[in-house]
């Protein structure tokens, strides 16, 4: 069920990405109304959860689920949007870090969508 996908993230940078949640086949979107997620991002895939760079969850306001549900995916206006502040990133270095966005409801735990990242580091500061 999860995707992967690289990413590149400048550093000291505002951003937001949205993720449209589907089916292992992706023929299907899955209604994440109310879901509890969390986006971790690691430098190292084995470091402890507690020792992740950057944690992003629903219950602390940076990941928000909107939209109108519809099961086809091409109908479907639902997507989970995280959100990040320049301040989140800016104090973080330069190379390739692992992220993850999880669902985190007790006995439903899934991975829906992983890989690689790469901070980059601008002139400005």
């Amino acid at each position: 069920m999860a995707k992967e996908t690289a990413d590149e993230i400048w550093l000291g940078t505002d951003l937001t990405r949205s993720f449209h949640i589907k089916d292992e086949a992706e023929t299907t979107s899955i209604n994440i109304s109310g879901f509890a997620l969390s986006y971790m991002v690691k430098r190292h895939k084995d470091d402890a959860d507690a020792s992740a760079i950057l944690t992003k969850t629903t219950a602390g306001g940076a990941i928000v689920i909107a939209g109108s549900f519809n099961a086809t995916p091409a109908s479907n206006a639902q997507r989970a949007t995280l959100t990040l502040t320049d301040t989140d990133t800016s104090s973080l270095y330069e190379g390739l870090y692992h992220w993850e966005l999880k669902r985190t409801d007790d006995g439903s735990e899934t991975v829906y969508a992983y890989g690689r990242m790469t901070f980059i580091r601008g002139v400005h500061r």
